[in-house]
């Protein structure tokens, strides 16, 4: 009777350098009743474009079954951890790359990207999500960044939408980035890891925790290295933001809870700007 999209990908679809791929990121709004993006800014700009109300934005969630559970309290052996690739032009990942096996780290990676001088930095290829998060829980920071980082030919493309302006995910396209929901962070917190998150001009990450509280911002890549130190030598000031974070996230981004709510259908879903 309804018929249900979760999106997980947005905004990346819209500067697909295939044209069927970017078009069909538009039109798929004719085939679904609700969607449920993890960009809330494509979303409310999808609903605009196309004059209806079918789209919700919502978190990536994750499944309790694989989170820390709420007595275990992990031992910390390792200060920082960052999992990922290295994408084209992405200099605030490249500085993470560098900075992080000056402390007791962990980098896993499929090492795409990867020049051969970085290469000597990952910890393990190709290792399985869940011996991730095994590691993951028993270090004190996830070291991440909610941006894209685009070509200038996905820039371009881009400008080609319909009405591409009025989606502020494309608001700070000419500096070849846009925001994007990782699951780094949310993986982080339900394994009660802290999250040091480069600060990004939308703050996307403010839409579902509260920095200070739940979550630490970074604002320049030169101070990645001593507030990791910072965050590492003194963890008990520190731990209260990890606990305030978890308790947020498995009372209100469980998997169960995301589909609870999809069950009872739109008005469970509220834009915040």
């Amino acid at each position: 009777k309804r018929k249900i999209f979760y999106q997980g990908e947005q905004p990346c679809g819209f500067y697909s350098l295939d044209e069927k791929e970017r078009i069909g990121s538009i039109d798929i709004i004719n085939d679904f009743d609700e969607f449920y993006s993890t960009c809330p800014y494509s979303a409310k700009w999808m609903n605009t474009i196309h004059n209806v109300d079918k789209y919700r934005p919502a978190i990536f969630p994750h499944n309790e079954d694989w989170a820390c559970p709420i007595n275990e309290e992990p031992e910390k052996i390792r200060d920082v951890i960052y999992w990922g690739n290295l994408p084209e032009g992405a200099d605030d990942v490249k500085n993470i790359i560098e900075t992080i096996p000056k402390f007791n780290y962990s980098f896993f990676s499929l090492g795409y990207g990867l020049p051969p001088e970085l290469r000597g930095h990952v910890t393990a290829y190709g290792t399985p999500r869940s011996e991730m998060w095994g590691v993951l829980r028993h270090t004190k920071i996830m070291v991440t960044s909610n941006q894209l980082y685009l070509t200038d030919e996905m820039v371009e493309v881009t400008k080609t939408l319909p009405r591409w302006q009025e989606n502020e995910a494309f608001s700070h396209i000419e500096q070849n980035i846009m925001p994007q929901i990782k699951t780094r962070p949310i993986e982080a917190i339900f394994n009660k890891t802290l999250v040091l998150l480069k600060e990004d001009p939308w703050r996307i990450f403010d839409y579902w925790f509260e920095p200070g509280k739940d979550f630490i911002y970074y604002k320049n890549n030169n101070e990645l290295e001593h507030m990791i130190r910072e965050i590492s030598d003194n963890w008990e000031n520190y731990k209260h933001i990890v606990d305030n974070a978890y308790e947020k996230a498995t009372k209100l981004y469980t998997a169960e809870k995301l589909y609870k709510d999809m069950e009872k259908g739109q008005s469970e879903f509220k834009f915040k700007h």
